[in-house]
């Protein structure tokens, strides 16, 4: 069976602006910018990851040994995207992580240590990424890094992360994103992940599509790092099928949804794709389904969780109002956390309480993005809130005597625990994903339904 690929050209990325700061020769160097260079276009396929080397025990409290830790305070740093045409996913992840630290410290903090999150805007542009990783390292004395989004960003800072743990324990805790790097050697010994993989998610999907009969899969994917996760997923999944992947179709990353795709959408139907897999952001990828739609594909369409879903369904009903046309329908979206209305969980319970408690919006480094907080609850935010709760969870576990080296040694021995999410939970030294499971959902007039048989809402092509 022949292969069908198509590149759609778009701009380059734009660069990054000028970085520039005052920083100990310690921190980083011109050999850790050409590491992070070189970690884009080398990515480490092995799966099991490499334990952190043993290094000297550091003394509690606000020292240069043990940065971002007081007796009443532990500052942790949030390096993500606060501006540009994927804000909501960084606002999303900040909002759940925020309600979560709030009802911590409204309760007195942790060993009577209260949490503030330190914000540094990367702006989905993998230029940026380890310059802002470095400002929460080289001006605001962190204690970890973490919440971030994006692959293509977190390819950029990964060798930061593991150049800081090598000499001083530093670790990066809960990322959006399901790629792989930061879940292989040598990365993995560096970063704490807690939802699941995009291989994961690719794979629940490709084999709902094939129970379905859908063998004919086709991909649309952003041109970096992210849509090559997604892509090499799929194919992956596919294999296991004796499966080959039917055509391929990209995008630059920062387009927006006013940009016609329909020469993607074309190519997948010229080529006889009978489902779609779609790796990107919420703009982009509304803008494909906008176009299948309207030229009268019906096939079934999929994305990955880090689409920011809810802001892609605002984007595909705003459209329906002015077309007229039914638009959301044979739409899927993988989810690595439950559903937010799935009260019967008790995480999900006391995250929607948290919201309605605290309420939290905007960040002041979003504030003149444009974004607005239209929904209450989020995928984005639940997972924010699920992934700050993990980080609790170890704090206290570690105790008063709070270092980096104690809580990687407290994450490590965490072992299985429940989160109240309905899945069970890990840590150990071998693995630093907490999360395996993957839930699946469709949209309806209403919005995201949770689903566990697609058979029942998947239609046949009209």
């Amino acid at each position: 069976m022949s292969t069908v690929v198509a590149r759609i050209a778009g701009n380059t990325p734009a660069m990054g602006r000028k970085f520039a700061m005052h920083m100990t020769k310690t921190l980083l160097s011109l050999s850790i910018l050409a590491l992070a260079t070189a970690a884009c276009s080398s990515q480490p396929d092995q799966e099991t990851p490499q334990r952190p080397n043993a290094a000297a025990p550091t003394s509690p409290g606000a020292t240069p040994t043990n940065p971002g830790v007081t007796p009443t305070e532990v500052k942790v740093g949030m390096n993500a995207v606060f501006s540009g045409p994927s804000t909501g996913l960084g606002v999303e992840m900040w909002r759940g992580a925020t309600a979560a630290f709030q009802e911590a410290n409204a309760k007195g903090g942790v060993h009577g240590r209260k949490i503030s999150l330190v914000l540094s805007d990367d702006r989905y542009e993998a230029d940026s990424a380890a310059p802002a990783l470095v400002k929460l390292i080289a001006e605001h004395r962190v204690f970890n890094s973490g919440w971030s989004v994006g692959t293509p960003t977190i390819v950029k800072f990964l060798p930061v992360v593991l150049q800081h743990h090598k000499t001083d324990k530093f670790f990066h805790f809960g990322n959006f994103t399901g790629a792989q790097p930061q879940r292989n050697a040598p990365y993995a010994a560096a970063v704490f992940n807690v939802r699941a993989s995009y291989r994961q998610e690719t794979a629940a999907m490709v084999d709902a599509y094939v129970a379905l009969g859908r063998k004919k899969i086709g991909v649309y994917v952003q041109d970096d790092a992210y849509g090559a996760d997604g892509r090499e997923g799929t194919i992956r999944a596919l294999r296991k099928h004796g499966l080959e992947l039917i055509a391929e179709t990209r995008y630059p990353r920062g387009q927006k949804y006013e940009v016609s795709v329909a020469a993607q959408v074309t190519t997948l139907r010229d080529a006889g794709v009978d489902a779609v897999i779609m790796a990107g952001s919420y703009q982009a990828c509304a803008a494909f389904v906008r176009d299948a739609r309207l030229t009268g594909w019906d096939v079934p369409i999929h994305d990955l969780s880090f689409v920011g879903p809810d802001q892609l369904y605002e984007y595909l009903t705003e459209e329906e109002k002015k077309t007229g046309k039914r638009i959301v329908y044979n739409l899927i979206n993988t989810e690595v956390v439950p559903h937010y209305d799935d009260t019967s969980l008790p995480m999900v319970k006391q995250y929607r309480a948290a919201i309605d408690r605290f309420a939290p919006q905007l960040p002041p480094e979003a504030s003149n993005s444009g974004y607005e907080v239209h929904k209450k609850y989020t995928f984005g935010s639940l997972e924010g809130y699920i992934t700050a709760q993990v980080y609790l969870r170890i704090l206290d576990k570690v105790g008063p005597d709070l270092t980096r080296e104690k809580f990687i040694a407290a994450a490590e021995g965490m072992g299985e625990f429940d989160l109240g999410v309905g899945a069970p939970a890990s840590y150990s030294a071998q693995d630093h994903q907490a999360l395996d499971r993957v839930w699946m959902t469709y949209a309806d007039k209403d919005g995201w339904k949770a689903v566990d048989n697609l058979a029942t809402v998947i239609r046949g092509d009209e």
